[in-house]
């Protein structure tokens, strides 16, 4: 659902699908896009008041195992480097 909004939205991260649109073109039910808009909701990746969602940044951090935060634009270009 995450992709699909990013996907779908404007510039501002907006996206004014409806509800039943999303559910159409992911191919799940009411439950399922509830689910998953509060799962979204919850770890700040979009906002939401109904009928309009908002992509959030993913920036400004993404932690690592030191405790200290990088872009996740930065851990993306490492690759699968793994330690």
């Amino acid at each position: 659902m995450y992709l699909f909004l990013a996907c779908v939205s404007d510039d501002k991260g907006l996206s004014f699908y409806g509800d039943q649109a999303i559910m159409d073109r992911l191919s799940m039910d009411q439950q399922v896009l509830n689910k998953a808009r509060s799962g979204l909701i919850k770890n700040s990746l979009i906002a939401w008041q109904k009928p309009v969602y908002q992509v959030l940044s993913l920036e400004p951090q993404a932690s690592i195992r030191d405790g200290s935060f990088m872009n996740l634009r930065d851990i993306l270009a490492m690759g699968g480097t793994n330690d």
